[in-house]
């Protein structure tokens, strides 16, 4: 959503004019002095100017006078320019909008989550000629851990595999989706969530995971206990840490009433102790996770 932002400012140039008017910095390799000196250059052959100085984190404003040459800018910024600076660090951009409010617009990018996530999914579907069925998105969303990017991305994927006017459903993702090979791993999530022991034994048997795959599916199983425990207490919403998709909870609230929240924190703590055998001991990760399975959902 940043990097959007970031273009459609850069798009106040004209194309024509743009490699002229429109400079980019990360603050990682170019001095902070050389962006605001860019910034202080009238533009070329055009009305405005745009100058970016990304990451700004990854500087030590408080060595070599940055800080104070940034302050000197901002102070009389060149009204030709528009300057961006950007950063992933909360703190810092906190920090920096609390000590220069008044001189700059300070704007917050959050994750999506839940409606607005489903909704940015929808128009970028549409946007692309295929239409998103609810299983689709349900599964599209599960198999990116909800992340815009990645779901974008896999979404232009289907376009190109299914074609202007296809549609995408949970079959589309299951055969096009890079990374829905490993969906066996959220088939044994969901039969835990179930608690279907059989289900989750047979699946575990049928599924290949590799050690490098193992610690993710007890953050998944992990993860979905946490979800069944606000459920479990009557709760009818599920945080946004969770990044909820439309239709979570009433997927998962009958699931939820199979267990009680102190069964759930039994579990979790169960799994807590898995997970530091399976980085400690040479039993194989399979082995030790059917046991825990047989204690956590036997009745």
């Amino acid at each position: 959503l940043m990097k959007e932002a970031v273009d459609a400012v850069c798009a106040l140039v004209p194309e024509g004019a743009r490699s002229f008017n429109v400079q980019v910095f990360h603050a990682f390799e170019d001095e902070v002095v050389d962006a605001l000196t860019a910034a202080r250059t009238l533009p070329f052959m055009a009305e405005r100017r745009v100058v970016v100085l990304r990451d700004v984190e990854k500087t030590r404003l408080d060595q070599a006078g940055r800080g104070e040459l940034l302050e000197e800018y901002l102070a009389a910024p060149e009204p030709m320019t528009v300057l961006v600076v950007t950063t992933g660090d909360e703190d810092r951009a906190k920090t920096l909008a609390k000590k220069h409010a008044g001189r700059w617009m300070h704007v917050e990018f959050r994750a999506l989550a839940g409606a607005a996530l489903a909704r940015a999914l929808r128009d970028e579907a549409a946007r692309l000629g295929v239409g998103l069925a609810e299983d689709g998105l349900a599964a599209l969303l599960e198999s990116t851990g909800a992340d815009l990017g990645r779901a974008r991305n896999e979404l232009a994927k289907l376009r190109a595999a299914l074609g202007e006017g296809g549609v995408v459903d949970a079959a589309a993702v299951e055969r096009y989706v890079a990374g829905y090979e490993h969906h066996g791993v959220f088939d044994v999530t969901d039969a835990v969530s179930r608690r279907d022991l059989a289900g989750a034994l047979r699946l575990l048997g049928e599924v290949t995971i590799k050690d490098d795959e193992f610690l993710g599916l007890l953050g998944q199983i992990g993860k979905r206990l946490r979800i069944l425990w606000y459920l479990a207490g009557g709760d009818r919403e599920i945080p946004q840490e969770f990044r909820p998709y439309p239709g979570m909870v009433a997927k998962l609230a009958p699931d939820a009433r199979k267990f009680t929240r102190a069964e759930i924190e039994r579990g979790l703590e169960g799994l807590r102790a898995l997970d530091d055998r399976v980085k400690s001991t040479q039993v194989p990760p399979k082995l030790l996770l059917e046991h825990f399975l047989v204690s956590f959902l036997s009745r």
